[in-house]
């Protein structure tokens, strides 16, 4: 055979690696890799390559009408992807990862939003060029011939060498998952095949095994059912609150005036904590952690089979629900959260409400289911509810039809519109769900339960909307990702119940603390933790109760890892009060002193570590004595 002839038809498609090459260099948030990752990246380059020369040589053995047909599908496919890939960068400055593409195939709706919001004329350009480069490429290279001649090979080898390439390549890159960042398009394709087929599957049912494994009650709890006078909890929680766009916590806007006024009415039942931080930036990750009291970087084993809030409640007699405006098949949340120990469930998937805003329900669906369940559960006892919002998830949603109501505004002379602010979906959505948390406590006041009911606020994470750090959230461990608002309206019976506790919660109100905290303070509010089966868990637990004195220099660990989301095994961070250390696959370790630099400007190891003040170097010790006995933060830590 020619060799002319073997050299036009080797790498046929190579144009169109090195298009997918340019995306991911054009969208990379920093060049600055080092040789591991480097070697990583040229990989998949060489993977890419494999996996498009193994879709020509299939192209090649279909008829005409079939091969264009399959040629048009695929050019139309990456070329969605594409669209979809600038719409999130645009939205998120996430470059092109396997987070992309599993995000967008578990929410098909909201992907198809970031096209919608971010499309313009430009885009469909680019939509346009894409395909004509693919589709005119590839037909060019079919046209001098449809069958490819190896020589010696046979087609039939050929297809089988091709193809075991692929699966060897996909295992691989499927395999190596803090890599992620650094693949291109093609190969980060590949390894969502992979991670939803294995991960999501194969880690679904082991959770599953695992919760079979859960403590029976009596293991929980071992003291008398609590009588009818005992508190009831409700425990709020916000999804994606920035902590920025909170008038509580210092916003311009009144995003939250019936929560101001209720604690310029209420002062001595209002606890505020200034400096909560979540221990994960991934919803899937920082609701076990919160309802655990366990870090993420725990194993999967302790957290499956730690109890989680309702199991406490429900072994000691409370009637306990789960009420959320959101989807629960997601992640496989049902599988994790929902047991024999819920005495009510409410979620997307269980209720005939539309989806209005990333897989979530309007949050007046939502709303009225809870306090239908609350009359239910007062005539009978006490409760401990948790209940979920919706409506910040970002972008955002407030009803078309909804207007905050003008006598919420507390001043007359006010220059707030009393309608919501015209291109300001976030913020309209916080007033929203100020308007129907406002709706609670008028109904708690109504009922006459007002007096026996504690509630919490805390949000599973925070969301940088003024692209501070230019990451997407779930790559991102600073301030603006992970600072949340944690909250509490505390009535005064049971103040004078807790007594010297409640005045050390208030103490506690500028201390650095965790969503990890919820659980042992819950069980502190409830006065579970006097029963020593419940106060034994608590002792291993990561969280501490916030109603006891805390160690300011307590470490406190950030992580977007479990055994399903090995996509965002990426780095993490540790902070003690205001240090804060960052590692990332792609830069690191960074320090930041959260006291003199909030936005997290300065890198104090971009210099030499020997100048860093004597309590910067006794932080890095710490963490990195903490990281050497975790091997979850050992396996992820990179270090240049």
């Amino acid at each position: 055979m020619d060799d002319s002839a073997v050299r036009k038809q080797m790498l046929p498609l190579l144009p169109i690696t090195l298009l997918g090459v340019a995306v991911d260099l054009w969208l990379r948030p920093t060049l600055d890799l080092r040789l591991m990752q480097w070697v990583w990246w040229g990989l998949s380059v060489a993977f890419s390559l494999v996996l498009w020369q193994g879709l020509f040589v299939i192209s090649c053995r279909l008829r005409p009408r079939w091969q264009v047909a399959f040629v048009l599908v695929v050019g139309l496919v990456v070329s969605v992807l594409a669209l979809l890939w600038l719409g999130f960068h645009e939205i998120f400055y996430c470059w092109p990862t396997a987070y992309a593409l599993v995000h967008s195939a578990g929410h098909p709706r909201e992907a198809w939003g970031y096209i919608l919001n971010e499309a313009d004329w430009g885009d469909a350009v680019v939509w346009v060029a894409i395909v004509a480069v693919i589709v005119g490429w590839w037909c060019y290279k079919l046209r001098p011939s449809r069958r490819l001649d190896f020589g010696e090979l046979s087609r039939v080898v050929q297809g089988r060498v091709l193809a075991a390439l692929c699966l060897a390549g996909m295992v691989a890159f499927g395999a190596v998952h803090r890599h992620a960042s650094i693949m291109v398009p093609d190969a980060a394709a590949a390894k969502l095949a992979v991670d939803l087929a294995v991960h999501s599957l194969v880690g679904g049912v082991h959770g599953r095994l695992l919760q079979a494994s859960r403590p029976a009650a009596a293991a929980i709890y071992s003291g008398a059912p609590v009588d009818a006078s005992a508190p009831n909890l409700i425990v709020v929680l916000g999804e994606s609150v920035a902590l920025s766009r909170m008038e509580l916590y210092g916003y311009e806007r009144q995003t939250t005036p019936r929560l101001a006024a209720l604690r310029e009415a209420r002062p001595a039942d209002w606890v505020q904590m200034e400096k909560a931080v979540s221990n994960a930036t991934a919803t899937k990750v920082a609701l076990p952690a919160m309802l655990t009291g366990l870090f993420p970087s725990r194993t999967p084993v302790e957290q499956h089979t730690f109890p989680l809030l309702w199991h406490y409640a429900h072994a000691a007699g409370y009637q306990t629900a789960l009420i959320s405006a959101q989807s629960y098949a997601w992640n496989n949340l049902e599988g994790f959260f929902v047991d024999d120990a819920l005495d009510h469930v409410f979620t997307l998937e269980r209720s005939d409400a539309e989806i209005v805003n990333s897989e979530g329900m309007d949050d007046r669906r939502m709303m009225a289911e809870t306090l239908a369940t609350i009359d239910r559960f007062a005539a009978r006892g006490p409760f401990v509810v948790a209940l979920q919002f919706n409506c910040t998830h970002y972008p955002g949603y407030s009803p078309p039809d909804w207007q905050p109501s003008a006598e919420l505004r507390r001043s007359a002379s006010s220059a707030e519109p009393s309608k919501p602010w015209p291109d300001a979906s976030y913020d309209n959505a916080v007033a929203y769900m100020d308007h129907l948390l406002g709706r609670l406590f008028d109904h708690l006041a109504a009922q006459g339960l007002a007096a026996n009911t504690i509630v919490i606020f805390v949000a599973d994470h925070g969301e940088d909307l003024d692209g501070v750090h230019k990451l997407h959230r779930t790559d991102s461990y600073y301030q603006t990702a992970i600072a949340v608002p944690f909250f509490a309206v505390v009535p005064e019976r049971q103040r004078q119940r807790l007594g010297d506790r409640f005045d050390q919660w208030r103490q506690n109100e500028q201390m650095r603390v965790a969503l990890t905290d919820l659980v042992p303070t819950a069980l502190d509010l409830l006065g579970l933790s006097a029963d020593s089966t419940v106060a034994a868990w608590q002792e291993r637990l990561d969280g501490r109760s916030l109603l006891r004195p805390l160690d300011p220099d307590r470490l406190i660990v950030v992580v977007n890892t479990d055994e399903h989301v090995q996509w965002s095994r990426k780095g993490y961070a540790v902070v003690a009060d205001d240090w804060k250390y960052i590692n990332y696959s792609w830069r690191g370790s960074m320090l930041f002193d959260l006291a003199t630099d909030a936005l997290e400007q300065r890198d104090l190891l971009a210099g030499d570590e020997s100048a860093l003040s004597r309590a910067g170097q006794r932080h890095l010790r710490r963490v990195r004595d903490l990281v050497a006995e975790t091997p979850v933060l050992a396996d992820i830590h990179v270090e240049y």
